[in-house]
């Protein structure tokens, strides 16, 4: 059960990001999965705090849609 969820969740993830910019999929990416502050990663991907607090809302927001679509 568990090693099928994450296959199923390693493509959802994989759809999703095919859907975004590279760099929104990044500053989601860093803040999201690794933890990193937005300050951070808005400085280094030359965006603005507000920018990548955006981009992690419309990736998740994308993700929650895919998956509540699972089967």
């Amino acid at each position: 059960d568990r090693a099928e969820r994450q296959l199923l969740l390693r493509r959802d993830l994989q759809l999703v990001q095919a859907e975004f910019e590279p760099k929104t999929w990044e500053a989601f990416w860093r803040v999201t999965i690794r933890g990193q502050p937005p300050a951070i990663v808005a400085s280094e991907l030359g965006l603005s705090r507000t920018a990548v607090y955006i981009a992690k809302c419309r990736v998740l927001n994308r993700l929650r849609e895919v998956i509540a679509d699972m089967p």
